[in-house]
């Protein structure tokens, strides 16, 4: 089970990751770029008494740079950007945990509108993470019937 530490929620939305993590004791930093949906976040956050466990940040991520050896914990979940992978990596303690989870090629079955820019390559979520030199603790490319959700979960080196 997740107690305690210091998380980053990578395009949070309305922050239901964030709230759950600050409600398990993590100080976590929600970032989005949408003020409609960090404004939700801090309300609930507000309504739940854990405003003080969260740091709500507007920013575009292609702009904002993840700070070095911060993280205990980072969730991407579906959000794509594939140069992103170095700072998330860099971003972690040494033993640190990223959990992503996002969509492969294979949706195309199911969604054939889907842009394919927005699509992981078979294989590509785990290349990433290796290459900038996370171990892969778990992989799974999914299957269509399970919405192609590509599920990642790696640690920082230490």
């Amino acid at each position: 089970m997740l107690v305690g530490g210091q998380a980053l929620d990578v395009a949070c939305g309305f922050g239901g990751n964030a709230l759950y993590l600050a409600g398990r004791g993590y100080h976590a930093d929600a970032i989005d770029i949408s003020d409609v949906g960090l404004a939700q976040a801090q309300r609930e956050a507000r309504q739940r008494g854990l405003q003080d466990r969260i740091q709500f940040i507007q920013a575009d991520m292609d702009r904002w740079w993840v700070p070095p050896r911060r993280y205990d914990l980072i969730l991407v979940f579906f959000y794509l950007n594939r140069g992103l992978m170095p700072q998330l990596a860099g971003g972690l303690r040494p033993g640190g945990l990223l959990f992503e989870r996002n969509r492969n090629v294979r949706h195309l079955q199911v969604r054939p509108d889907f842009d394919p820019g927005y699509l992981l390559e078979i294989g590509e979520l785990r290349d990433m993470a290796l290459n900038a030199g996370l171990e892969v603790v778990y992989y799974s490319d999914g299957t269509p019937e399970q919405d192609s959700a590509v599920r990642l979960i790696a640690r920082a080196p230490g």
